[in-house]
């Protein structure tokens, strides 16, 4: 038998959500019956919650920060200590940092990349393709895909509808999103506080094909940021690990950013 929650009820927590989504202090009680509570695709929860999210992310336009980026796949492992500059929908700056020197940069400006070794010399230019990432970093995603993880959530996907979910034990989320044939694309989890904790993507049959978990939330530019972010893509058998040192949300981002200049004495600048 499915159980539900008293309107009135159900009503009073949303409020609560309304007056205070997204704060570090807010925690939503869990059900009162200790198990999972169906919430129909029109309550009013999930609206607040994926709505706040999507205004949350609008609200995103770049980013600067200090990066660890840890690498885990048939390869072995690997570990990269990055600055990075990120604007949307796909500008890149990815420098990467060895022992008082940087090792590499890429830049990327949505159409071009460009692409130095400091240490040999060598460099590499071309049209930006989904594979880029992939070929210098390890990372299966597309600039796109990485940008918009990067500031808080997958890129959207129009035609998804939000489906039913569920109130857990915990004090979380989940929500469910459709594509018109009625399969599911998406589905995401939000915290006891409110942000965002996992999402994940389904193909049309019905194959996981990445998850994404946002961790360690803490106040930049007076919202709440994931400091921690943890890749899982089945299909390449691997996992990333993006773990921030310093945040600066929507910083200038000019267009020289996204370009390359190297300098004979000091590699790459």
């Amino acid at each position: 038998m499915i159980r539900t929650v008293p309107v009135a009820a159900r009503a009073a927590w949303v409020l609560v959500v309304l007056g205070t989504a997204g704060c570090a202090g807010f925690r939503a009680a869990p059900p009162p019956s200790g198990v999972p509570v169906p919430l129909a695709a029109d309550d009013p929860l999930l609206a607040v919650l994926v709505d706040g999210w999507t205004h949350t992310l609008e609200s995103r336009t770049s980013l600067r920060s200090g990066v660890v980026l840890k690498l885990s796949g048939p390869e072995g492992d690997r570990r990269l200590n990055q600055n990075v500059v990120l604007a949307r929908p796909a500008r890149l700056r990815m420098e990467i940092q060895a022992f008082l020197t940087t090792a590499a940069v890429l830049v990327a400006d949505g159409s071009r990349y460009d692409y130095f070794q400091s240490l040999n010399r060598y460099r590499e230019s071309g049209p930006v393709h989904p594979l880029l990432l992939w070929q210098i970093a390890g990372v299966p995603l597309t600039l796109e895909q990485a940008v918009h993880f990067l500031l808080g959530g997958p890129p959207p996907r129009p035609g998804l509808h939000r489906a039913a979910g569920e109130r857990l034990p915990d004090g979380s989320v989940t929500v469910e999103l459709e594509d018109a044939a009625g399969r599911r694309v998406r589905s995401l989890r939000f915290t006891p506080q409110g942000p965002l904790g996992q999402v994940e993507e389904w193909s049309p049959d019905g194959r996981l094909r990445w998850r994404v978990g946002y961790d360690r939330y803490r106040e930049v530019g007076g919202q709440p940021f994931a400091h921690t972010i943890e890749f899982e893509f089945p299909r390449y058998e691997s996992r990333a690990t993006v773990a921030f040192r310093s945040v600066e949300l929507n910083p200038a981002t000019p267009d020289r950013l996204f370009e390359l200049h190297v300098s004979g004495e000091e590699g790459a600048d």
